[in-house]
């Protein structure tokens, strides 16, 4: 007789160790019997819930070709844990000149084997039942604690030992500048964009999509809001993101929702999009347009509390003027040879203190060390006699895992080049005499130097970026780097709101 041996084990917690027993046992079984092992097929980390299994599914096809006269499993729960799909299947295999056989429970010939057979299948479904309900109870238990669970961990947070939430800053900082890109008026796409041009991954290291982006958007764990199925804890997750500012964003998404053909201004590019703030209410200034009677388009900034009538009495101002005007001002104002001087030496500094830090180096070489581990692991295996396919297959995983981290710890340990304040300078000065009407410079200058701008009815308050990574330099620090600035807005070139 010729048979090949089917095992599986459920639970990523479970040891490779339990399919190497399933398979010693079902090879002593065949060898006691005078079987002869033409294969195996194994799923890993698959419920016994069903037979929804890759290489279960491979078996039952293979079974039609003829090649092997049984299957042995180790105990019947290992072939199914539910009696439809237990008679189901048995009966294909058995239309297919198959026989199951187990090497653990010995099923006789005649009635009583039929009645034991299907005791057992019995037992199987009602230990996958029980089992079911001392999990879903113990993650219960775990969800009133507020712990994690293991369904899919939100960007910004991290878990420890214990399973308890704490804030990861380098993901919510991602997540922080989404709903701030959001808030200030910047669409899905637009915001996509955004962080595919800075080369910004997901917590999986993957790039975002539109789903991505609107799924941290919706999500209540950004304000504090434990969820698992019907239960509900307010305070049980660490808070990222205000109510105030999640429930503005809520509120946009579901108008955008509404109307989904509306765009602010067509193609039209607002370059002060999350940069621009209202002076009065210190609400983000949204960009939007109208037509005129005589049918041309004219664009504008509006504060998002009064565009929402919601009692701010600050003035539109017209797209083209603020940013010809916040160009012109940040020209003047930085452009100037102690300034650029000053950027120069912080540029410097920065770059300093990156060589100094060796956070990234120290993680690549943690996960090094565990992955040497677990090489080694397989290889005392291996050393054992214990051999199969899949244990190849992810002995070759752990290795191009481990020539990965072995790469980037080099690009690491490879000094990035330290750009000299002479060569920050002539970039720097590169950026002077620059027509303020070009958008292209303006968009320039922007990006660049501008962090956030309030403007009042009679003055501008702008804060600019003291790094190439968009760091805001807080109000006592501007004042004493004279690296903040306040203009007076001239009545004469602020238009009156468009009607």
């Amino acid at each position: 007789m010729k048979a090949v041996i089917y095992a599986r084990y459920s639970s990523e917690r479970q040891t490779e160790q339990s399919i190497e027993g399933q398979l010693r046992e079902c090879t002593e079984f065949a060898d006691q019997n005078d079987i002869t092992i033409i294969g195996t097929y194994i799923d890993r980390a698959k419920t016994g819930r069903n037979d929804n299994c890759a290489e279960f599914q491979r078996m039952l096809r293979d079974s039609s070709r003829k090649i092997f006269d049984a299957v042995i499993v180790w105990k019947i729960d290992r072939f199914g844990r539910n009696r439809e799909d237990i008679a189901k299947n048995k009966a294909i295999l058995r239309r297919n000149g198959v026989t199951v056989l187990y090497a653990k429970e010995h099923i006789p010939e005649g009635a009583e084997g039929i009645i034991l057979e299907g005791l057992l299948e019995s037992l199987a479904e009602y230990y996958s039942a029980e089992l079911k309900e001392k999990i879903i109870r113990g993650m219960r238990e775990s969800a009133y604690k507020c712990q994690f669970n293991g369904s899919g961990l939100a960007l910004g947070y991290s878990v420890d030992k214990e399973h308890k939430f704490h804030i990861d800053e380098n993901g919510a900082t991602v997540v922080r500048m989404i709903f701030d890109l959001y808030d200030g008026g910047m669409k899905i796409a637009d915001i996509l964009r955004h962080l595919q041009q800075r080369g910004i991954k997901t917590l999986h290291n993957k790039d975002f999509t539109n789903y991505g982006i609107t799924r941290i958007l919706k999500n209540r764990q950004y304000i504090g809001e434990y969820r698992w199925r019907d239960i509900i804890i307010p305070g049980g997750m660490p808070r990222i993101i205000s109510d105030e500012q999640f429930e503005r964003v809520q509120t946009e998404m579901e108008k955008n929702k509404k109307a989904p053909a509306r765009k602010r201004g067509g193609d039209v590019p607002f370059l002060l999009t999350a940069k621009l703030f209202c002076g009065n209410c210190k609400s983000t200034m949204v960009g939007d347009s109208g037509t005129s009677k005589n049918g041309n388009s004219f664009y504008y900034y509006t504060c998002r509390t009064r565009k929402t009538k919601k009692g701010c009495k600050k003035k539109s101002v017209r797209k083209d003027w603020i940013e010809q005007e916040i160009t012109r001002l940040t020209a003047e104002y930085v452009l100037k040879d102690d300034i650029i001087d000053y950027i120069s030496d912080r540029i410097v500094e920065i770059q300093q203190k990156e060589r100094n830090d060796k956070s990234a180096i120290n993680y690549l070489n943690s996960r090094l060390s565990d992955t040497n581990t677990a090489i080694n692991n397989i290889m005392k295996a291996i050393e054992a006699g214990i051999f199969t396919e899949t244990t190849g297959n992810r002995l070759k995983e752990l290795e191009a895992d481990r020539n990965e981290l072995l790469l980037e710890i080099e690009k690491e340990e490879i000094l990035r080049p330290v750009i000299s304040k002479e060569q920050v300078i002539f970039f720097l000065n590169r950026f002077k005499n620059g027509d303020v009407k070009d958008k292209k410079y303006q968009q320039q200058i922007i990006d660049l130097f501008v962090n956030k701008i309030y403007l009042y009815d009679d003055k501008i308050i702008i804060t600019y970026n003291y790094s190439g990574d968009n760091n805001e330099v807080s109000a006592d620090i501007v004042e004493q780097a004279a690296f903040g600035a306040e203009f007076e807005c001239s009545d004469t070139v602020t238009p009156p709101p468009p009607k």
